[in-house]
């Protein structure tokens, strides 16, 4: 009976925790938001041809592995030639491109 009772209430403490934790998840879209409002309105966009690994992963949406493919993809195709190339970055999907489009940049 002991060892019910214990997986009932280990099984209610997991479930409890996992509902806590999804309550403090913040989209992407959220992400974006607060990171263009903290920048302002001389908001200072990320060329994505000359920024590092470590820049880009201050970009909302974008993790070490995402940095990383920018960076790899940049190398592939000697820069970027358009922001629309961005799109073809592994780990970047619509969502993640919608956000980035106002807050990086693609130059020489």
């Amino acid at each position: 009976m002991s060892k019910v009772l214990f997986i009932i209430l280990f099984t209610a403490f997991i479930i409890t925790g996992l509902n806590s934790l999804s309550v403090n998840a913040i989209t992407l879209q959220e992400k974006c938001q607060e990171y263009k409002n903290k920048e302002g309105q001389n908001i200072q966009k990320i060329n994505l041809n000359k920024a590092t690994e470590k820049e880009l992963e201050y970009l909302p949406g974008i993790g070490i592995k995402t940095a990383r493919a920018i960076v790899d993809h940049r190398k592939s195709i000697n820069g970027f030639k358009s922001l629309e190339q961005l799109r073809r970055v592994r780990g970047i999907g619509d969502e993640t491109y919608n956000c980035l489009k106002d807050i990086v940049t693609v130059s020489k």
